[in-house]
């Protein structure tokens, strides 16, 4: 994705630019066309008019070396070395043909996607089903009949299915918030500093608005009041599904499944530590510590730690990862739209 300058060095990019606008008669060189001609590998690759002007920052080009192209910055030379490149669309082999260079990647993001869902799956069972049956469990009852634990899963899975629509509009928000601020950044750190408040702002809406959801499905089924550690567990799945899916769709679906594994693993660890004669599911220290966390708090601390570890762990790489121009466009060739009225000033 990136180009390096003509000898890696401020100057003489500097000097190749002044060169080429600086010729003597009426056949003066566009100097922005001699510059997109050296980088036009780039700036047919480029999502983002921000991608050019962070490889020609880095390799050392300045506002006065901009100006040499009459332009006032960097970022304004890299709009309109964006506007003027001529982009095909590549041609696309069959998926899967022999020797195809995206057929082992796409195999593998399928991969990464069914793990996925099965860890979604699995997460939302122990959520529903999972602490009354490690309480049974460490206790020694054994039997455990859906009569007991179909009425306290019915408000979380009711609070988790209605969840549905606001994780919808969190994301949507999302979308439509960071792109056009990603039209309106001049910089890389600006869209970063635009960026990381949107993303904090739609997980904290939607965790807000799943905890209102469970809350008040436990009082309109008239169960008991949800406690603190019933509700933070649900919430923290909830995030952890939410930021998951987000970064699926955007490039990143290796780390949500990772993050969504991780957080299976731990909750099949605390069961193998509670059921009785299998021991060797989980390491030796597991049975003291999962007795000690639900019985000093309750069975919901598991799936909390379990849940909330992993979702601040895909947190703090969300921040990095969309934060990143690439990630926000809509396949694997389209740029990513201007707003309507930032049009005029792409295509100068």
């Amino acid at each position: 994705m990136t180009t390096p300058l003509r000898d890696g060095s401020a100057p003489a990019a500097a000097a190749g630019i002044a060169a080429s606008g600086t010729a003597a008669g009426p056949a003066r060189t566009d100097p922005v066309k001699a510059l997109m001609q050296r980088h036009h590998g780039l700036c047919a690759r480029a999502v983002d008019p921000l991608e050019i002007a962070a490889v020609l920052e880095d390799g050392g080009l300045t506002d006065h070396a901009a100006a040499e192209c009459r332009h006032r910055d960097v970022f304004s030379l890299a709009d309109e070395l964006y506007a003027r490149t001529v982009r095909e669309e590549p041609a696309r082999p069959a998926p899967g043909a022999p020797g195809e260079p995206g057929a082992l990647p796409c195999k593998a993001r399928a991969r990464w996607r069914f793990a996925g869902l099965l860890a979604g799956a699995w997460l939302v069972t122990y959520a529903l089903l999972g602490g009354p049956a490690l309480g049974a469990l460490l206790s020694g009852s054994g039997g455990i009949s859906g009569r007991s634990l179909l009425p306290a899963a019915l408000p979380a899975a009711a609070a988790l299915v209605c969840s549905l629509a606001p994780a919808l509009w969190c994301a949507r928000w999302f979308t439509a918030r960071v792109r056009h601020a990603l039209v309106a950044s001049r910089s890389r750190a600006e869209f970063r500093a635009r960026a990381w408040p949107l993303l904090l702002t739609a997980a904290g809406l939607f965790t807000a608005a799943l905890a209102t959801l469970l809350w008040s499905a436990r009082a309109a089924s008239g169960a008991p009041a949800t406690s603190p550690g019933e509700l933070a567990a649900v919430t923290a799945l909830g995030g952890l599904l939410f930021l998951a899916r987000l970064l699926a769709t955007r490039g990143s679906g290796r780390a949500a499944a990772v993050a969504a594994l991780a957080a299976c693993a731990l909750e099949a660890a605390a069961l193998g530590a509670g059921a009785p004669g299998a021991s060797f599911a989980a390491p030796p220290f597991a049975a003291p510590a999962v007795a000690w966390a639900t019985g000093a708090y309750s069975p919901s601390a598991i799936p909390l730690v379990a849940c909330a570890l992993p979702a601040l762990a895909l947190l703090a790489h969300a921040l990095t990862a969309l934060s990143r121009a690439s990630a926000h466009r809509h396949g694997a060739h389209a740029p990513v739209p201007a707003d309507p009225g930032e049009a005029p000033a792409r295509a100068r």
